[in-house]
């Protein structure tokens, strides 16, 4: 089935020069409207009722005020569609009972209630009318009326032209509205989706820049401190800062790329716990002393992967930053069933919330990567489990569901 081009769909023609310029000067079609009824009332009432020889004051008043009263009302047919529609229809039964027959104000007034109103309305507004009038012209002849079946055919031809034209007319407003709606739930999932997107390339770069610049400066120090006394390790210490710097500027490069939507930039991997030893090392070599645990099968989930190893990523920056004189980082991998637990403790000096430097977005994007997965973190002063108070040090454990059972 092939898709049509633009040339073979069916769409509507756009509105003509006469059309718009109707559309734009309603009020005055409805102007012109009743100028045209109120002189075809009077025109009726001069060449059928001044022959009658009567001239009574107040027949002659409603025989030319009612049509213009009438007429008038067609104005503001738009906007009070009913109660339009209850006048026309009062002054043509009064015509009718003065020997008048008048139906034209209230058949507009039935044809604006049905398009611009419900068409219930209209119908039940078009029986009471013709009830009152045939019962008027009973009254008044004192004979079965002479016109009503015209009036008649004339009302329901209105009322189902009315009736069409005021449902084509809701459904495409109807139509118009959903169009906005779906509008304006299209800008706001992509503002959600930007938001969304922001706040995860913001926590890549943090895990980027805070892990490769803190790893560098302990690693400079480090080969300042031993320049003289110990050259080779100075040199070694060097060649790490390069190895972390050009690891750093590869992720920068793949996140930028990210950015740009630039094709001619090579995107490397996201990290798998394959490079865990690798990242571990980095640490190491910085004067951190890390020691690994790890118990069981590691998930085979690769986004599962880039979470746990994105955890010790922060958890060891964070140690290696703001913990002082730790003689241990135990870093303990628990790989369940059901949730993958990683736990890392430090026993350096916990100098408090209030004399920390850190800024809290790198545990606040931790959690909202866990919760991404529905998981947890906790982060605070490392207790003694055997005195159950603060045994020093701080302590991050991250839990992460691997299974649907583990998300409940």
């Amino acid at each position: 089935m092939s898709i049509p081009q633009d040339d073979d769909l069916l769409l509507p023609r756009s509105p003509g020069l006469i059309r718009r310029f109707w559309a734009r000067h309603m009020r005055l079609t409805d102007v012109l409207l009743a100028v045209a009824a109120v002189l075809a009332g009077s025109l009726d009432t001069f060449n059928g009722r001044l022959g009658l020889g009567t001239s009574h004051p107040v027949a002659v008043a409603a025989w030319f005020g009612l049509p213009v009263i009438a007429g008038a009302a067609i104005v503001v047919r738009r906007d009070r569609p009913i109660v339009v529609l209850a006048v026309t229809l009062a002054c043509a039964v009064v015509l009718t009972g003065l020997n008048t027959t008048f139906p034209i104000p209230a058949m507009l007034a039935l044809y604006a209630a049905t398009v611009y109103s419900r068409p219930s309305y209209g119908w039940i507004a078009a029986l009471v009318g013709l009830a009152a009038l045939v019962a008027v012209e009973y009254a008044v002849a004192g004979e079965p009326p002479r016109n009503v079946g015209i009036v008649g055919v004339a009302f329901v031809i209105t009322l189902l032209i009315g009736s069409t034209i005021g449902n084509r007319r809701r459904y495409l407003q109807a139509l118009l509205d959903r169009a906005a709606q779906l509008a304006r739930e299209r800008d706001q999932r992509g503002q959600l989706a930007a938001v969304e997107e922001r706040s995860r390339i913001a926590r890549e770069m943090h895990d980027v820049v805070a892990h490769g610049l803190s790893v560098m400066i302990r690693l400079s120090d480090g080969a300042e401190a031993v320049a003289v006394s110990d050259p080779e390790r100075s040199r070694e210490a060097v060649r790490q800062i390069g190895s972390v710097g050009r690891a750093s500027l590869r992720d920068m490069r793949r996140l930028l790329g990210v950015l740009r939507d630039d094709d001619e930039v090579g995107f490397s991997p996201q990290p798998t716990l394959g490079e865990l030893d690798d990242l571990i090392e980095t640490y190491r070599s910085a004067g951190l002393p890390v020691a690994v645990q790890q118990r069981g099968t590691p998930p085979t989930d690769s986004t599962l992967q880039v979470a746990v190893y994105r955890g010790v990523q922060e958890a060891l920056t964070n140690a290696l930053r703001y913990s002082r004189e730790p003689t241990r980082v135990l870093v303990v991998l628990d790989y369940g069933p059901v949730s993958t637990t990683v736990d890392i403790t430090d026993d350096g000096i916990f100098l408090g919330a209030q004399q920390s430097v850190g800024s809290g977005r790198g545990l606040v994007g931790l959690r909202e990567r866990a919760a991404a997965f529905g998981g947890t973190v906790e982060a605070g002063p490392a207790i003694n489990p055997e005195t159950g108070q603060d045994g020093g040090g701080w302590r991050v454990r991250m839990s992460l569901p691997t299974t649907l059972e583990g998300m409940k």
